[in-house]
């Protein structure tokens, strides 16, 4: 049987009254007191799933969000691709920063930058052989 509308609204404001509560500093016995909790741990437990249920929200906002942005690059990506492939300079640079951005969208990019965490002589040759032997995608440990 689910909680009457009433209900889930009271417990929706509980939840929003003890997270500004928690964001104020007061501690969770204080929460609890204020606005009815059966224990500290009570109050505790409710912030920790209103958080939680608030984060998985967000994830499927950005995720929803992040879909809807690769398709509108792949609608244009489609309109310049044809005129692309007969060798637009123009359209290919287009379709070239298209394709740019649904990499970084999605995280598919190479790390621009390689972090050495080195202590000692490194020679610039020491460094080549670290990044010939180092396979893309791969951190390198420099203690290893």
């Amino acid at each position: 049987m689910s909680a009457s509308k009433a209900k889930r609204a009271q417990v929706a404001e509980r939840r929003k009254n003890a997270i500004q509560m928690v964001l104020a500093g007061l501690d969770y016995e204080t929460i609890a007191e204020r606005l009815g909790y059966a224990s500290r741990g009570a109050a505790h437990t409710d912030v920790d799933r209103a958080l939680r249920a608030n984060l998985a929200d967000l994830k499927t906002e950005a995720g929803t969000l992040r879909e809807v942005q690769a398709r509108r690059y792949h609608r244009l990506l489609a309109a310049v691709w044809p005129k692309a492939l007969k060798g637009d300079l123009k359209a290919v640079e287009t379709a070239a920063k298209l394709t740019d951005r649904v990499v970084k969208l999605y995280g598919l990019a190479e790390p621009d930058r390689l972090d050495l965490d080195v202590t000692g002589t490194v020679t610039a040759e020491d460094l080549l052989e670290i990044i010939r032997n180092t396979p893309a995608g791969d951190d390198v440990d420099a203690d290893a």
